[in-house]
């Protein structure tokens, strides 16, 4: 759920966008695709992402704006191209992303650093209906990776996902997905524990549903999922190892209830559930259980001006006998403000429990921080700026990494189906004297399509 965090070096500005924005009637036709896409993807949102959580980050978050109102987002539409309809009802949305990464420090190791370059293919695509009602959608996608220099590190990945949306009246909806993938462990995150000869692979299978009801000022929400996480062996220095101690089963429930008090003003109190089964018994023991609860307010502060801030608690009772629970001070922060139309700044701040891929931590407390701005200049060039701080707290040990990282991006849009973009970004890592440190720089060139 955090990899985001960890990965912000590989950071890719993947966006295309609908017609300019600088002619009245340019402007007329942003306005009227942004409005409906908007619809489709509030219509489409799994909010069942927290699968991968702990904590259960699955608020929603408003994002209603006047149609006047053109940000970044809307003038650089990053869902899609028009797509092609190959049936009633049907429309196939398919794109292609070819980029070149330089990187500093392709292992993220505090010495012995290693430079190279690999060339990244990362085709996808998406069916979706466009029924009255109802909906269904297919998701399916890859990651070819090829390194000049240290072949070693060549990967594969790829992911397929099935969601459908049943829309039973009286305001009453039911969504459901379920999906397989095929992942990678970005060298020097938590579970990079040690240098192996190639990337840990592993395989995830996930499936939930929300059933909400939204009604005049009150919307109430039920969602639960599962993730089964199944580790292949790998080898260093040649030697075998068997990962299957990391298989791991998650389980996670969440009831969130939002109550508007007025037009601009929603208050919401949400409580979760999770259930960690590690399929290997270990000495120490790492299953562990808990729950999670955030009382707050969401606020539209002006139309260009959305927040939401919770707080609450966090507590994660763990199956190694002596071990003390974790109870966690728990927060949740969001904030979007567009003080020009071309002009978007977001800030976040979540805390969360996760799973621990290391056999010495049953779980690791993570406290994450991010800062957003995006730049449109124009109707071609999209500029953006990031900047975040993570915090991973090992239960049981020692080991506190702090990571920090800034990055920059840049995309220009040749046509409205084609862009290149172009990013670079540095990250540090303290591990202090349990953990892990390093630091490194990336920067990254590229081309992305979308029909």
């Amino acid at each position: 759920m955090i990899s985001g965090f960890r990965d912000a070096f590989y950071i890719l500005w993947l966006l295309a966008a609908p017609g300019g924005a600088k002619a009245p009637k340019a402007r007329r036709v942003i306005a009227a695709r942004s409005r409906r896409r908007a619809r489709r993807r509030n219509r489409w949102p799994l909010r069942l992402a927290g699968s991968l959580s702990l904590a259960l980050l699955g608020p929603r978050v408003a994002t209603a704006q006047p149609a006047e109102v053109l940000t970044p987002i809307e003038m650089f539409d990053p869902d899609s191209g028009d797509g092609v309809r190959i049936a009633p009802g049907f429309i196939l949305y398919p794109q292609a992303t070819t980029e070149f990464t330089y990187d500093t420090n392709i292992f993220n190791r505090q010495d012995n650093e290693i430079d190279d370059v690999f060339v990244s293919v990362r085709p996808s695509l998406v069916l979706a209906s466009d029924f009255a009602r109802h909906g269904l959608r297919f998701e399916a996608g890859g990651e070819i990776r090829r390194y000049f220099d240290i072949q070693d590190e060549n990967s594969e990945q790829y992911r397929v996902r099935g969601s459908a949306l049943l829309e039973l009246g009286n305001a009453i909806d039911f969504e459901s997905y379920a999906g397989f993938s095929r992942g990678i462990e970005r060298r020097g995150t938590a579970g990079d524990a040690f240098l192996s000869d190639q990337p840990v692979v592993f395989h995830d299978k996930t499936a939930g549903f929300e059933l909400s009801r939204a009604g005049t000022k009150l919307r109430l929400s039920a969602a639960a999922d599962v993730l089964k996480r199944d580790y292949q062996d790998t080898s260093l220095g040649g030697v075998p190892i068997d990962l299957e101690f990391r298989d791991v089963k998650i389980l996670t429930g969440r009831m969130r209830a939002d109550l508007g008090v007025s037009d601009k003003t929603e208050l919401f109190v949400e409580v979760g559930a999770n259930d960690i089964d590690y399929e290997i018994s270990t000495t120490p023991r790492r299953d562990s259980h808990g729950y999670s609860a955030l009382v707050g307010v969401t606020h539209e502060l002006s139309a260009l001006v959305e927040v939401e801030a919770g707080v609450g608690y966090i507590r994660q009772e763990f199956d190694e006998p002596g071990l003390s629970p974790a109870n966690e001070f728990n927060y949740r922060f969001s904030a979007s403000w567009t003080p020009k139309p071309v002009w978007r700044l977001t800030a976040s701040a979540t805390r969360s429990v996760d799973p621990s891929r290391v056999q010495e931590s049953p779980a690791i407390i993570a406290s994450e921080f991010k800062l957003e701005v995006e730049r449109a200049v124009g109707d071609r060039l999209l500029l953006g700026a990031e900047a975040g701080y993570l915090e991973e707290s090992y239960r049981a040990s020692p080991r506190q990494d702090k990571l920090a990282f800034v990055s920059g991006s840049a995309i220009y849009r040749l046509t409205d189906q084609v862009g290149v973009f172009a990013s670079a970004g540095y990250r540090d890592q303290s591990g202090g004297d349990f953990g892990r440190s390093y630091d490194g720089f990336a920067a990254s060139i590229g081309v992305r399509a979308s029909w």
